[in-house]
């Protein structure tokens, strides 16, 4: 939501005039649920409850420590099999970094960032402003999403719950993301027509 009031052109004032409130709203929130307190602390030290709330960060540090440089080989996870919680889904990502390594992670990393960068350029070469919006926001999802999916399940945040996009299981979101993605590439599709006929009519008024 900030992202896209930013992209919209607000001003910087009132932009403070929204985010100073949540952050300082942030604590409060905290407090007023024991779960959020306790998911903090298994952020800061997950072997302080190392069977309780720091379980699944632990089991994810472990697995991503397993694979190495070059990981154990495809379908040879062992913190898939009742380890991790949540393996298939939130945590999808440090399967793929125990049976593919920091390799293979580099390269899915490589992938998701080639793919924001398209919807950035989308985004840019848009036929009106809707489009751009509609675009970046698009984008702006997949890009944050599969950010925050990552810091994680390294244990860079407190968890989040958020899938990682077009690889974690999960129907509904699965089917939202190709979608958008769909939707992103009409756009895109509709703006490389108005370029196509810009330059034929650039190149016939060239001739004439």
């Amino acid at each position: 939501m900030l992202g896209m009031l930013f992209l919209a052109g607000m001003k910087i004032k009132y932009f403070l005039m929204i985010f100073l409130p949540a952050l300082c709203a942030v604590p409060v929130m905290i407090l007023l649920e024991p779960y959020r307190l306790s998911r903090l602390s298994a952020f800061l030290d997950p072997w302080e409850n190392p069977k309780g709330e720091g379980y699944q960060l632990i089991q994810s540090l472990y697995a991503l420590g397993n694979g190495g440089w070059f990981g154990t080989g495809f379908l040879r996870s062992r913190q898939k099999y009742r380890f991790l919680p949540f393996a298939e889904s939130d945590f999808i990502l440090a399967i793929i970094g125990e049976e593919f390594g920091a390799i293979g992670m580099i390269i899915l990393f490589g992938i998701m960032a080639f793919l924001t960068y398209k919807g950035i350029r989308v985004a840019r070469q848009a036929d009106d402003f809707f489009s751009f919006l509609l675009a970046s926001g698009i984008t702006l999802v997949y890009g944050i999403q599969s950010v925050l999916n990552a810091l994680v399940v390294s244990g860079s945040i407190p968890p989040t719950g958020l899938p990682l996009p077009l690889i974690s299981s999960g129907n509904t979101s699965l089917i939202i993301t190709m979608a958008s993605m769909g939707v992103l590439y009409a756009i895109s599709k509709r703006s490389a027509v108005r370029l196509a006929g810009t330059k034929k009519e650039y190149g016939t008024y060239n001739k004439a």
